[in-house]
């Protein structure tokens, strides 16, 4: 327990070093056309939603004032990257009907995996 909280104190740490005592500036402004998300549960738009027409409450309805598919009751970290860049909110890629992606879209989906449940390596299970 203590080992862990002192590497997130140090990975803490070098973050806000990174960060504050070594800037990072762009030489030029940066337009960006699209945005793709590959994400999972943290940035799902409502690609689960319309995969299955269901979605567990509070589906967004705070910011959104109507059901819009979410796993959060309001806006995601990828809704104010959008919005950093004046793009619209991403659709979900698997609400393609009347879905625009000429602004990029947003494949995450809640509830996605990469591996198997449970996946059996050498002589023991993971």
């Amino acid at each position: 327990m203590i080992k862990s909280a002192l590497h997130l104190s140090c990975f803490c740490i070098l973050v806000w070093c990174g960060t504050v005592l070594n800037p990072v500036f762009a030489l030029e402004n940066c337009e960006f056309p699209a945005i793709f998300n590959f994400g999972d549960s943290n940035s799902d738009t409502g690609g689960l939603a319309a995969a299955f027409n269901w979605t567990p409450t509070p589906f967004g309805e705070t910011f959104f004032h109507r059901p819009a598919g979410r796993f959060s009751d309001g806006r995601l970290i990828i809704d104010f990257i959008a919005r950093s860049f004046d793009l619209p909110f991403l659709s979900a890629y698997l609400n393609s009907l009347g879905s625009n992606f000429k602004n990029g879209v947003n494949f995450a989906t809640a509830a996605s995996t990469i591996t198997p449940p449970a996946v059996y390596y050498s002589s023991r299970w993971i």
